[in-house]
């Protein structure tokens, strides 16, 4: 081991340009759902990253017989606390879409004149990306996630998955073969997650608000 003091230095390039698209359907006002709104924002952008293998070397493994069996890169890096420079590179174009899916309804409270607005989907997102400078396993899985509220917004249910394009071998390892090629769908689904959180909070009975006014007073 040598000691002494040494540092890298990387660099990359990235850009992105989205829009956002609206659409509404009006179902009247007689109707309990009288509108679905339909809010699309979808978005493409552009990453390279150099390899910066001059910070690799290479050395030889050696069998008992004094035969090379394999030759392995190391950098003089690894392990330190800011990590080892990228030597892969890649050329990469990442794609997403995020919608949001609300509805207006008739407000229960006959009282209350104006339509509620209520949340079906909250950020349903789609992304996956495309390695250009890939020679195989160019797609990366696609990742989904959504939020929605249930039960006057005291329910908030989380979900994601991730979706592979490309199957597996008898090893369960990736190999470069689309899934809807071996058979199967066209992704394969390789992990899902859900959240759920409920909330309540009490309120103040009527018989409370009532004797805190029967106790105040006035000066004179």
């Amino acid at each position: 081991e040598l000691n002494g003091f040494d540092s890298f230095r990387t660099y990359n390039f990235s850009s992105s340009v989205g829009t956002t698209v609206y659409g509404m359907y009006d179902f009247g006002s007689e109707s309990k759902l009288q509108a679905i709104r339909h809010v699309m924002r979808p978005s493409i952008s552009y990453t390279i990253n150099p390899a910066f293998d001059n910070y690799y070397e290479t050395y030889e493994v050696i069998d008992a017989d004094g035969l090379t069996t394999s030759e392995l890169e190391y950098t003089r890096f690894e392990g330190s606390i800011f990590g080892s420079p990228n030597n892969n590179f890649s050329s990469s174009i990442g794609m997403s879409v995020s919608n949001n899916v609300e509805a207006k309804v008739t407000d229960r409270d006959s009282t209350n004149t104006e339509a509620k607005k209520v949340t079906i989907l909250n950020n349903l997102n789609f992304s996956t990306s495309y390695n250009i400078a890939a020679d195989s396993l160019k797609w990366s899985p696609v990742r989904m996630t959504t939020s929605t509220s249930l039960f006057d917004d005291k329910l908030d249910l989380n979900l994601g998955a991730t979706f592979d394009p490309y199957t597996i071998n008898e090893n369960g390892r990736r190999i470069n073969i689309l899934n809807i090629n071996d058979g199967g769908g066209l992704f394969r689904m390789t992990s899902a997650n859900i959240n759920l959180g409920f909330s309540y909070s009490s309120k103040n009975s009527k018989s409370d608000k009532s004797k805190g006014s029967d106790n105040s007073r006035s000066g004179g």
